[in-house]
């Protein structure tokens, strides 16, 4: 079982361009990015240098029926919404080609 503590959770949600704010969206519209995949958070936050676990059962509760998974990142006591908006923008880089 591993420990709770250090990881902070991140839903595919939190990034989502469609989404409003109110319906889990936690980026500004500009970082905010269309359809993105825990596959693909996971990946950006191992280039980032964070370790990463994917959680592809669990659904996010406000959306249960949309979007399965959620990624586990090792936060090394970095705030939430700075580790967000740093996974957003490698995203967004990857998907460019660079």
């Amino acid at each position: 079982m591993r420990s709770q503590k250090p990881f902070l959770i991140f839903w595919p949600q939190y990034f989502d361009l469609k989404r409003s704010r109110s319906e889990g969206r936690r980026l500004p519209i500009k970082f905010a990015i269309e359809r993105v995949t825990s596959q693909e958070i996971a990946k950006a936050a191992r280039k980032l240098g964070y370790n990463t676990e994917i959680e592809g059962a669990l659904r996010y509760p406000k959306t249960w029926f949309d979007n399965p998974g959620r990624v586990l990142i090792d936060a090394k006591g970095k705030k939430k919404s700075k580790i967000l908006l740093e996974v957003a923008k490698e995203i967004k880089k990857m998907r460019a080609g660079g």
